[in-house]
């Protein structure tokens, strides 16, 4: 599930940089940058271009972990239908972003980068609606991280033979974003009261 996490984030940055100010942003996620590698190895790519790239690690948030969240699960799901209860697992996760930003030139790069760095720069919240039987939204932060910064890379990438593409990144660190998985368990029928039977404690030690 955490590729939802992935477009919630693609899609936000294609709905704040797509406008006639800037009309050729393109950004995508780690699952197409291998074909936007051979687009701009084949000179088919239209700069700028930001590429929105999750880390490949996931590490677990464990200050956020509770056992019985993860090891049990919590009932929050009743299907009528098949008279089963869902109980969700979850387990909360550093998820870890880099914005890749290439351009023709050094003051698109400068302008693209100060953009996203401002737009993230104090915790900006954004929701995923999940496919799975809860059926339910989900709300994540991101922020940018100070310690990273943004990185310049001048000529970074040979752009055929006349010129040459201008890099910068930013990294984007997340909060409240979880890993969940769901477990049905069937609910049986109760007892008639018939079947039941009872006696005097009494009586019985007798």
């Amino acid at each position: 599930m955490l590729y939802l996490y992935d477009r919630a984030i693609v899609d936000d940055i294609k709905a704040s940089l797509t406008g006639e100010a800037n009309p050729n942003v393109v950004a995508t996620d780690a699952e197409n940058f291998p074909g936007i590698i051979a687009q701009m190895q084949n000179d088919t790519i239209t700069y700028p271009l930001i590429l929105v790239q999750r880390s490949e690690d996931t590490p677990i948030d464990t200050s956020l972990t509770n056992f019985t969240r993860y090891q049990f699960g919590v009932p929050c799901v009743f299907d009528n239908d098949k008279n089963n209860i869902y109980f969700e697992r979850a387990l909360p996760v550093k998820l870890e972003y880099t914005l890749r930003i290439i351009t023709t030139n050094v003051a698109d790069r400068d302008e693209l980068a100060r953009e996203l760095f401002y737009k993230y720069i104090s915790m900006y919240f954004l929701t995923i609606q999940l496919p799975y039987e809860s059926d339910r939204k989900i709300r994540f932060a991101i922020n940018v991280d100070f310690d990273y910064g943004i990185k310049n890379e001048s000529q970074s990438f040979d752009y055929l033979a006349s010129g040459a593409l201008y890099q910068a990144t930013i990294v984007l660190k997340t909060l409240g974003c979880v890993s969940l998985t769901y477990t049905p368990r069937h609910l049986q029928r109760p007892l008639h009261s018939s079947d039941i039977k009872t006696e005097n404690p009494s009586s019985a030690s007798k």
